[in-house]
């Protein structure tokens, strides 16, 4: 039987649903072709979108080049596809928004000391525009390469996520986070595949890609010219000098500028002084003071986690035991003590890794299929000494621990 009688059989949706018009998602990559192809093969009405996310006039401003934007000879290459698969194909700028809501919070974050997340907020954007032009086209859904299983709880009309049947590859986390409106019309035709045979399929179907290999977060601080932008667009204030510290506040000498640092990488101390790998862990904005650790400072038993975003269909009346997703396949047991609709307290069994400002995903259980509980932002928990509070009556009364009290 050949391939395209196998995915006849195995792929072909009923009448009704071939009626729905939908927008996929073309970013130029392997996968989002093949979960095109796929949708094709099914009769669907097709409608090739595609968002693009640098400035208009890069080639006369350094900050066109952080963006892990599509060059001409990629769109061209997008167009020639639709062409090919027969379906029209529209190019959405989104040049405003994109450095508004990514540039400028990743320029935030570096000059404050802490760690940005300009994927997440970059995928967010992306998937918020594809959502738009799909209201715009009078488009019944959205549909993207994504690997991961999207639920939907009819009944209460609820949606959400689980992991897909490839650890090293799964993007579950990163959807979860999606406003309710663009989950509920999200399609995932490759959901059911592992990377590898997504391959196949594209070698089968003659496509081929070359995309970026760039990896999470570094598609900004990876170029010689963010430097260069951070500077331009930096207070001169911030811009200075400053003293070096450790976590025992101990001086080790001067920093050139919180610029050219970001958090979470090595400190390059002179010489005589690097005996253990020092790394950038704090930046004092009033002082201009960097702090720098050993390795040990990220290992962590507790964390706190904020701008979270729970599951539906999940009860938090009592703590819940979870897993939290490292890697690529790693991950560490937790439990889970929700503190509001917003935040919750992490508690590892033994001490992991994890880096203060990063986004992490905490899931059901490890592997394949499991569900996504939430996602959130890390915050160290720093366990202060409580010291009694007189009361007018001349008693004492214990002070309010806000990061663990209720």
């Amino acid at each position: 039987m050949d391939m395209k009688k196998q995915l006849d059989e195995a792929y072909l949706p009923d009448k009704e649903a071939r009626k729905n018009r939908v927008v996929v998602g073309l970013s130029g990559g392997l996968n989002s072709f093949v979960a095109a192809y796929l949708l094709k093969i099914q009769k669907y009405d097709l409608i090739g979108v595609t968002v693009t996310l640098s400035w208009d006039n890069y080639k006369d401003d350094v900050s066109g080049v952080l963006a892990c934007h599509l060059e001409q000879p990629q769109i061209e290459s997008i167009k020639e596809f639709c062409h090919q698969l027969g379906i029209p194909h529209f190019l959405v700028k989104a040049s405003d928004e994109f450095k508004e809501e990514v540039v400028e919070s990743w320029v935030a974050n570096r000059i404050t000391g802490t760690k940005p997340n300009p994927c997440w907020n970059c995928h967010e954007l992306r998937m918020r525009v594809l959502h738009k032009k799909m209201v715009e086209l009078e488009a019944q859904e959205v549909a993207t390469g994504h690997l991961a299983k999207l639920f939907r709880q009819e009944l209460h009309h609820s949606v959400y996520l689980h992991t897909s049947n490839d650890e090293m590859f799964d993007q579950s986390g990163i959807l979860s986070r999606l406003p309710h409106e663009v989950l509920d019309k999200l399609m995932l035709p490759l959901s059911d595949l592992q990377q590898k045979e997504i391959n196949k399929l594209a070698e089968n179907f003659g496509l081929s890609s070359n995309p970026k290999k760039i990896k999470m977060h570094e598609c900004f601080d990876g170029i010689p010219n963010s430097e260069l932008y951070l500077a331009a667009n930096t207070p001169k204030k911030y811009l200075k000098a400053g003293e070096l510290i450790g976590t025992d506040k101990v001086p080790l000498g001067n920093h050139l500028g919180v610029h050219f640092y970001k958090f979470g990488q090595v400190y390059p101390l002179p010489l005589q002084k690097q005996t253990d790998p020092f790394y950038f862990t704090k930046y004092t904005v009033v002082d201009k003071k960097i702090e720098i650790a050993k390795p040990d400072y990220f290992m962590q038993k507790s964390i706190y986690l904020r701008n979270c975003k729970f599951a539906e269909e999940t009860s938090w009346f009592e703590p819940i035991k979870g897993v939290l997703k490292l890697g690529e396949a790693e991950y560490a047991d937790c439990w889970i003590y929700p503190k509001n609709i917003s935040c919750a307290v992490i508690e590892f069994e033994t001490a992991h890794s994890v880096q203060e400002g990063e986004l992490v995903t905490i899931l059901k259980k490890k592997g394949k299929n499991s569900k996504v509980y939430l996602t959130g932002k890390v915050k160290y928990i720093v366990v202060e000494e409580k010291t009694p509070i007189p009361t007018q009556e001349g008693k004492e009364r214990a002070k309010v621990d806000y990061t663990r009290d209720f």
